[in-house]
């Protein structure tokens, strides 16, 4: 698996688990939550919510604990570069960048 095309979510800052860049663009489309400075954050509380809308997409991702705790979840057939590019065409298109 390369990291290239693979939704990475940390988790920082307490019970918050963030993204960034293209990751936070997908994680804004799938769920609303505010993208700033190309960066998402929500509470770990519904991290189980956010997880099934990308399991759904099939959606290679990483979950990053601590440096030495990480848990990869693979698909045979990763959609992450596809959904990135439809969401990234959508973001352009809507003037945000």
């Amino acid at each position: 698996m390369t990291y290239l095309s693979v939704l990475i979510l940390t988790f920082i800052s307490g019970n918050f688990w963030n993204c960034f860049y293209g990751d936070a663009l997908i994680i804004h489309f799938l769920t609303s939550y505010n993208f700033k400075n190309y960066h998402v954050g929500f509470p770990s509380k519904v991290l189980d919510k956010v997880l099934n809308r990308v399991r759904n997409l099939n959606i290679n991702f990483i979950l990053v604990y601590e440096l030495d705790d990480i848990v990869k979840y693979e698909y045979p057939s990763n959609s992450y570069t596809f959904y990135l590019q439809e969401y990234m065409n959508l973001f352009k298109n809507n003037s945000f960048l």
